[in-house]
């Protein structure tokens, strides 16, 4: 016999369902993640449910015949049930609760379900609809979102409600309904949703190309951009071009301007297949800056270029806010870039980052120095991972394992050794330039390819391999994908991101200045402009 009050309506049956699934997403991504990642999943696990689910639904509000904005709720279950996704370390609070109510009055629904992933456990309320217009009309003027000629009817007064005309809203998807929700003033507001658009989609936006998310992205990333600037930033955001003044540059005797283009490969194409952005943003900017690096220039400002299918705002501005992220920690100024959207030449879900970066050195101070010299030494500095480079072979070897995996020696998942941020070596390098006869970066091309780069033609570089131990991802790499050790060292850093070339006498002093391990891996020979790999 059922106990009193556990008799559940289709309704309750919902609700039950995605709280265990919600469960199963926070059990398997665990706290730390954006919570797009959590929505994601979840509408994913919806899904093999057999529940339909709509991410990211859009619902314009309308007054009259003109639509002021919109609204974006997370999920929408079933076409009866709010979800709404949060990551944050601290608790729910009313401005959590008002937002799902807004979106409750906005689709006239009962019940909507308020997630926290961010925490060790999972956070969830379930919150039922607002039965006077009062409790909600004020949150909806926080969650709109609206363009800025879309002007909002102004709240004045004790009864600030009462000059608000008649709201309503309209679903871009989703069967007819109306509903009437009394207003203070007695007048109906009306919910409208059609499942054809309301507002016909331009030709533009029909070839698969928005302005609209365009606008949306530049509105989620400008502020982050913004904390890159410089005084030396004299354009805002969205100008034809970027204004740097250079003035500062009077202070250098002979100022040479160093500019560097890179993208950071297939690397994205993993990120994309689990939903992390952030790190590519970090991986391109500092990518460039120790390419710039390497001839002893401090960098100015940086340029992105993002490409894509479709445009994603959240994952556009994401990857921007890890390339902001980057540029702050070296000083650099997000300048500004290009955000395209090319249905015609990438595959949905695909994306391409690229950047250019501008610094400046002294004439004099321009690395390599021409006193290299036989007997010179080699100092390795470590690297996070396999930075951005290696990416096509990297995938090819591990197609058939799942990137969640978590293999012994490395104690983290593969995505995680994978996916670690190219690393900056600015910060704890300028100090030391002075000192330094040449730097090379290790990218494309490894050992072999790019410390030659660096030598004059009558020498060589012999690198002792027994030196240093490579972090345990190269040798699950070589083992999985059978891979002689030579190709190794010509296709991969090998856990050594930059090599230092100094006098001998200088080796050990610098090693002392450098804040971190170093090892010394080798040393310059005569020769004909190789390295030779000495086991």
């Amino acid at each position: 016999m059922a106990k009193p009050g556990l008799v559940k309506t289709d309704l309750d049956t919902l609700t039950f369902r995605i709280n265990g699934l919600a469960m199963q997403t926070h059990n398997e991504l665990k706290a730390g993640h954006a919570e797009k990642f959590y929505q994601r999943r979840l509408a994913e696990l919806c899904k093999d449910a057999g529940l339909a689910v709509e991410i990211e639904k859009r619902v314009e509000v309308w007054i009259g015949d003109k639509q002021i904005g919109y609204l974006i709720l997370d999920l929408w279950a079933e076409e009866t049930l709010v979800v709404e996704c949060k990551s944050f370390p601290h608790s729910l609070g009313t401005d959590e609760i008002g937002q799902v109510l807004t979106y409750l009055a906005a689709t006239g629904n009962a019940i909507g379900m308020l997630y926290n992933f961010g925490r060790k456990s999972l956070e969830y309320k379930r919150i039922l609809a607002p039965k006077d217009v009062q409790d909600w009309q004020a949150s909806l003027y926080r969650y709109i979102h609206k363009s800025p000629e879309m002007k909002l009817p102004p709240l004045i007064g004790k009864d600030r409600f009462a000059s608000v005309p008649p709201i309503r809203f309209k679903s871009v998807e989703g069967k007819r309904i109306y509903v009437e929700i009394p207003s203070p003033t007695g007048a109906a507001i009306r919910l409208s949703a059609s499942r054809q658009p309301s507002v016909p989609k331009s030709a533009y936006e029909n070839s698969g190309v928005s302005i609209d998310a365009g606008n949306h992205a530049v509105d989620l990333m400008k502020d982050v951009v913004k904390s890159t600037y410089t005084p030396s930033v004299l354009s805002g955001l969205g100008s034809f071009g970027g204004l740097f003044d250079v003035s500062a540059l009077k202070a250098f005797d002979h100022p040479v301007l160093v500019a560097s283009t890179d993208g950071v490969g297939t690397k994205v194409k993993l990120a994309a297949s689990i939903g992390r952005y952030r790190g590519i943003g970090h991986d391109i900017v500092n990518h460039c800056i120790n390419d710039i690096l390497v001839q002893g220039a401090r960098p100015l400002f940086f340029m992105d270029y993002f490409a894509t299918s479709k445009l994603t705002p959240e994952v556009t501005a994401d990857v921007v806010t890890g390339m902001a992220e980057a540029c702050k920690e070296s000083g650099v100024a997000l300048l500004g870039g290009e955000t395209a959207e090319m249905p015609g030449v990438y595959q949905p879900n695909e994306f391409d980052v690229a950047g250019t970066i501008v610094g400046v050195v002294e004439r004099d101070d321009i690395l390599p120095r021409n006193n290299l010299q036989a007997g010179d030494v080699l100092i390795g500095l470590a690297s996070s991972g396999p930075h951005t480079n290696g990416y096509s072979l990297i995938r090819k070897v591990f197609s058939d394992i799942p990137l969640e995996t978590v293999f012994p020696e490395l104690k983290i998942s593969l995505a995680d050794a994978l996916l670690a941020p190219h690393r900056s070596y600015y910060s704890i390098l300028q100090p030391v330039l002075p000192h330094i006869k040449a730097l090379a970066h290790i990218t494309g091309g490894g050992f072999i390819e790019n410390i030659p780069r660096v030598l004059t033609e009558n020498l060589d570089a012999e690198i002792h391999l027994p030196s240093w131990t490579p972090p345990p991802l190269w040798k699950l790499i070589q083992s999985e994908g059978h891979i002689a050790t030579d190709e190794m060292y010509r296709v991969f850093n090998m856990g050594i991101g930059m090599v230092i070339i100094v006098d001998q006498t200088k080796a050990s002093e610098i090693q002392n200045l450098i804040p971190e391990q170093t090892f010394i891996i080798g040393n310059l020979v005569k020769g004909e402009k190789k390295v030779r790999l000495i086991a």
